[in-house]
């Protein structure tokens, strides 16, 4: 019976089960010209196409399906997918919509709506729609990892980290699901938890590179590391992902003309309102002056949040050459610290130098590892002043050569900025210490030697902002209870705007630095809000920020090397008319 259509369409049905999607394509091709109205083939072509990467094709059958069949929700189910991997998240929105209407218990649907909404940062809409489909479907792994990640987003993390083990119950080897447990078991200061659930991902996926590089960034914050330990698994991660793609770099073509135009290239996900724009904004500004420099910039944007959220004043420097990146709806969403392009799919050459993040990242970071050529450093983040390591100690963590810079960060201050305001010890009777820090960096051995500092100082206090909307508030209360610290002598704040966020330290007399990973932009904030911070200058490249910004301005008695001294700097905190001083002019120094 060659002109059975059924037949053919069936046939095509099975093929495509198989994977031969072209054989499909040409048997779902025969159905309908046997038969052009028959909804089913369109249907099943449009899902050939779309896997044969043809999906404005395949939009065109779903729509002629869904006019033969307006009631079929698995059609419009499809039709969402494809208008989604599109980008048109509006009209997937829609589709989706109606395909849970036509269908309540189609558990997929409610699925795909919520990743379509996640996509457009509607974050709490994507938690009901994922939550849907679980009501109809408890086991569905996708969808429980998914609500982990909607979860994570909205920063809550206990219920994030509950998620994710419920995926990985039902599918233990679901390595994406392992990478954000581990990534949230590190925001949660849980480092050892974090890198058993990386390096868990990693021995599934050998060469997950994500995996990898969120390893990095859990290690650098646990203290038990130590800068050789740090060195070696960053150089493992740059053996195994960067030394293969060496054979395909070509030559730099570039002209040694010394009055050539310059092209200077900026690779980053963060122009936009994000703490690295308060170190880039001055670069590009003074670059844009130049006549004989081009500046370039690729904006890597991430999930959720378009290139044009960054300020506009940060987009004006990047008009001449700033381009946007494009996210692959298909693709895995980076997780974790700083996000950048996947080197692994850009088997390009660096460049022969390159700059150096002014948020100090572990050793030779995610940068590209670059032997024999040069990395730009300023003397207070790589010190050689007579209150830090002796020079030459931090050359066995780069492999690049490091040329020293006379300033430290080009660092500029927030323009929303009020006032400095009188030292609070004066009128409160007593001193309040205070931290901005993400709460990522709050270890239990930082909480100890905060809590020694406050039983060391009578009726001082510990204000904490940046705080999370999970449980994480009173799991510091607790552990601040162990060491002798009641509840009453601590005040959390949660994230804020910047003036509101700024305006807090006019109730801090002194910030307290969080170790092994020390703060940046943080401390840059409280100098210009006249607050000055006392940091434990670790052994590793992130371990040092604080003391580099301080020792630049000035305020060497505000770094120590170890605990003991750490303690003993608790002195200004009894002499306010040294603090007071101190807050007048510090705004000045920096």
């Amino acid at each position: 019976m060659p002109d059975f259509p059924r037949a053919h369409c069936n046939l095509g049905n099975a093929l495509a089960e198989q994977g031969d999607f072209p054989a499909a394509d040409a048997a779902y091709n025969q159905a309908l010209a046997l038969q052009p109205d028959f909804a089913e083939a369109h249907k099943g072509l449009g899902r050939s196409l779309m896997a044969l990467d043809r999906p404005d094709e395949a939009l065109d059958h779903y729509r002629q399906a869904l006019t033969l069949k307006p009631e079929d929700a698995q059609t419009r189910y499809y039709l969402g997918e494809a208008l989604r991997a599109r980008g048109r998240l509006d009209e997937a929105e829609a589709a989706f919509r109606r395909a849970v209407q036509d269908k309540p218990d189609f558990a997929e649907a409610h699925f795909n709506l919520g990743n379509t909404l996640d996509d457009q940062g509607r974050l709490s809409e994507a938690e009901a729609a994922l939550r849907c489909a679980l009501q109809y479907r408890p086991d569905f792994e996708g969808a429980l990892y998914n609500l982990g990640n909607v979860l994570r987003a909205q920063e809550r993390l206990s219920e994030a980290e509950a998620s994710y083990r419920q995926a990985l119950a039902i599918k233990p080897d679901m390595e994406q699901a392992l990478l954000n447990l581990g990534v949230t078991l590190t925001e949660l200061g849980r480092y050892g938890e974090g890198e058993a659930a990386c390096r868990q991902a990693m021995a599934l996926k050998p060469d997950y590179a994500l995996a990898h590089s969120n390893l990095l960034f859990c290690l650098t914050h646990n203290e038990n590391n130590d800068a050789s330990a740090l060195f070696a698994e960053h150089c493992r991660f740059g053996e195994q992902f960067e030394t293969p793609l060496r054979a395909h770099w070509s030559a730099h073509g570039n002209r040694k003309d010394p009055e050539r135009c310059l092209q200077v290239g900026f690779v980053s996900a963060d122009f936009r309102n994000h703490a690295v724009t308060n170190f880039i904004e001055p670069v590009l500004a003074e670059l844009k002056s130049h006549q004989t420099l081009s500046p370039a910039c690729l904006l890597q944007p991430r999930r959720g949040r378009p290139c044009d959220a960054a300020p506009a004043r940060t987009r004006s420097p990047l008009a001449p050459g700033g381009r946007p990146g494009r996210r692959d709806p298909g693709r895995e969403d980076p997780c974790g610290w700083h996000r950048h392009p996947d080197r692994s799919e850009r088997p390009h050459r660096p460049p022969p130098a390159t700059g150096l993040c002014p948020q100090a990242r572990a050793a030779a970071g995610e940068l590209d590892r670059l032997p024999r050529h040069h990395r730009a450093a300023g003397r207070g983040l790589l010190p050689e002043r007579s209150f830090f390591p002796a020079r030459g100690e931090f050359d066995g963590q780069f492999t690049e050569k490091i040329v020293h810079l006379p300033c430290c960060s080009p660092f500029l201050p927030s323009p929303l900025a009020p006032s400095v305001s009188p030292l609070p010890a004066l009128s409160q009777g007593h001193v309040t210490f205070g931290s901005f820090n993400r709460p990522t960096k709050i270890s239990a051995s930082v909480i100890a030697l905060w809590a020694q500092l406050l039983v060391a100082v009578p009726r001082s206090r510990m204000l904490l902002g940046a705080m999370r909307t999970d449980g994480r508030v009173e799991q510091l209360i607790d552990e601040f209870a162990r060491h002798g610290v009641v509840k009453e002598r601590l005040s959390f704040h949660p994230r804020s705007a910047m003036t509101d966020y700024l305006e807090l330290h006019q109730r801090v007399d002194i910030c307290l630095d969080t170790f092994p990973y020390n703060g940046g932009t943080t401390t840059f904030h409280a100098l210009w809000m006249g607050v000055p911070t006392l940091t434990l200058a670790g052994g590793t490249f992130p371990g040092q920020t604080g003391a580099g910004i301080l020792g630049h301005v000035g305020l060497p008695a505000s770094i120590t090397r170890n605990t003991t001294n750490c303690r003993a700097r608790r002195r200004p905190g009894g002499r306010p008319s040294l603090l007071a001083g101190l807050r007048d002019e510090l705004r000045e120094r920096l």
